[in-house]
């Protein structure tokens, strides 16, 4: 079989000149090669393809992977951020139930000391209950809960600065307010209570708090003064003995000293004194606990 010729001529635009090449290649050789090099480039061009397809896939299966990661990650912190929050919520609700009596002795206290407490069980619930709503953002949720922390907080120290027990065992032998003076037979005010009972029985601290005086103060005779906070102040008048000095911090219960007839007194008692803010409170509207009583 002939050959057949090929030319291949190149010409230079700006001189003019002209090479001329010439090659003979066999027809059946031209299509063997044509059929040899076209599978080998689409088989190269397939792989080239493909390659960047994967690396495509591969950046954004990253940017996927970074993305998810970050959600998770955020989502995390949801989940343990609220989880907290639901706790604290879990154990505010158990902290602000209180004692019926006890709430309605702190009722009796004047507005004043009160400010900044939530007043009723139910409005504190009510705060609460609004930390559970559905759709409120995180930092109200927050903020939400620091005002409910505040007010259960306040709702404590105020429950255990106020006085709720009887100071001594016995009986009430002589009530707050207007009556017959027992040394003049004059009408006065009495701005206590006293409990009556034997020489030396115990006195309480009707109130967490610190002493502020503790000694001898005329017709009070041995007196312990408590401050409690909020404004609120009790006095304890008549002791044969002391039981605590000036400066020390007691509890509610703790005994502080000891019955007995000094100063201007008819008989063994304990003088009872409120004070809220500089004006007396009748001690016997937040009394809620009488220890047992002892009997002449």
């Amino acid at each position: 079989m002939l050959l057949k010729r090929y030319s291949l001529i190149i010409a230079n635009r700006t001189t003019g000149a002209t090479s001329r090449f010439t090659l003979g290649i066999d027809p059946a050789s031209v299509v063997f090669l044509v059929l040899l090099v076209l599978p080998a480039a689409l088989l190269i061009w397939t792989e080239w393809s493909t390659s960047l397809a994967l690396r495509r896939l591969e950046l954004q299966t990253a940017r996927l992977e970074l993305e998810n990661s970050a959600y998770r990650a955020t989502a995390s912190d949801l989940e343990n951020h609220l989880s907290g929050l639901d706790e604290t919520i879990v154990e505010l609700t158990g902290r602000i139930d209180m004692d019926p009596s006890m709430l309605q002795s702190m009722a009796q206290l004047p507005d004043s000391v009160q400010i900044g407490a939530p007043q009723t069980t139910s409005e504190a619930e009510a705060q609460l209950n609004a930390l559970d709503q559905v759709g409120i953002l995180l930092n109200a949720l927050e903020e939400r809960l620091l005002q409910v922390r505040r007010g259960v907080a306040y709702r404590e120290a105020l429950s255990s600065a106020t006085p709720v027990i009887w100071p001594s065992d016995g009986w009430m032998s002589g009530t707050y307010g207007y009556r017959t003076d027992p040394f003049t037979g004059e009408r006065n005010f009495h701005p206590a209570v006293d409990i009556s009972t034997h020489k030396g029985q115990p006195v309480y601290a009707t109130a967490t708090g610190r002493v502020s005086s503790a000694g001898r103060n005329g017709a009070y005779g041995n007196l312990i003064e408590i401050d409690h906070g909020f404004g609120l102040t009790t006095r304890y008048g008549h002791l044969s003995e002391f039981g605590a000095a000036a400066g020390d911090t007691v509890q509610r219960g703790e005994v502080i000293g000891y019955v007995g007839a000094t100063g201007r007194a008819t008989g063994y008692h304990v003088h009872y004194e409120i004070w809220s803010n500089g004006r007396t409170v009748n001690p016997a509207q937040l009394l809620v606990e009488r220890r047992t009583a002892v009997t002449n």
